[in-house]
C-alpha cells in the first residue's frame, strides 16, 4: 500500500497541472469583448427574518430582468465582468407583490462573486438593501447565493434574508472587440 501512494500522487499530479501542447499554443488570442445583454433570472427565498412567521407565508419568488454591459477577458479559461440595472419582480404568499429596482456588479472565471444593490418597494414605503453574492459563473450566467443586508435601523417589512438563484443572458446585443 505504502508503494501504491507515489504513483497515485504522480497520476495525480500530472492530470492536475499539466498543460497540454494545444492549450498553450491555442489559435484562441487574448482579447476583450464587450457586449450589452438582457438577462433573466429567477431566485428563490424560503427564510423568514423572525421566528414570529411561519415558512409558508415567507417563501418568496423572485423574477430578474437587467440590462447589462458583459466585459469578457477571453483565452481558453476567459473571465467576464458584468455591470448591470434593472429590477426584480416578487410574489410573497404574505404581502403578494412588490418591486425592487437595482444595480449591481459581479465578476466570474469559474466562480462568481458579485453585490447589488436593491430598492425594494411595496408602494408604500421603499427599503433601501444591499445584497452580496457568490456561486459559480461566466460569460454573464451565474447560479448564487446571497443574503440581504437591510440599510435602514427601523425596517418592519419583512424580507427573506436569505436567497439562491440563476441567472442567464436571453439576448445579446452586437459584440465590441477592444
Amino acid at each position: 500500500m505504502t508503494r501504491l501512494f507515489p504513483v497515485l500522487f504522480l497520476l495525480f499530479s500530472g492530470c492536475m497541472f499539466s498543460q497540454l501542447k494545444f492549450d498553450t499554443l491555442s489559435h484562441k488570442k487574448l482579447k476583450t469583448t464587450v457586449t450589452l445583454a438582457i438577462l433573466v433570472g429567477y431566485h428563490y427565498a424560503g427564510d423568514a427574518r423572525d421566528n414570529t412567521e411561519t415558512f409558508r407565508a415567507s417563501q418568496m419568488h423572485i423574477i430578474e430582468v437587467v440590462f447589462a454591459k458583459i466585459i469578457g477577458y477571453g483565452g481558453n479559461h476567459g473571465a467576464a465582468k458584468v455591470y448591470y440595472a434593472g429590477s426584480d419582480f416578487i410574489f410573497n404568499n404574505r404581502y403578494d407583490f412588490f418591486m425592487a429596482p437595482k444595480i449591481g456588479v459581479s465578476s466570474s472565471a469559474g466562480m462568481c462573486l458579485g453585490a447589488e444593490v436593491q430598492f425594494q418597494i411595496n408602494f408604500e414605503k421603499v427599503i433601501p438593501r444591499v445584497m452580496p453574492y457568490f456561486g459559480f459563473g461566466g460569460s454573464g450566467g451565474k447560479l448564487t447565493v446571497g443574503y440581504n443586508f437591510r440599510l435602514l435601523k427601523a425596517e418592519n417589512f419583512p424580507i427573506n434574508t436569505l436567497q439562491i438563484g440563476i441567472t442567464w443572458p436571453i439576448k445579446r446585443f452586437k459584440e465590441k472587440t477592444i
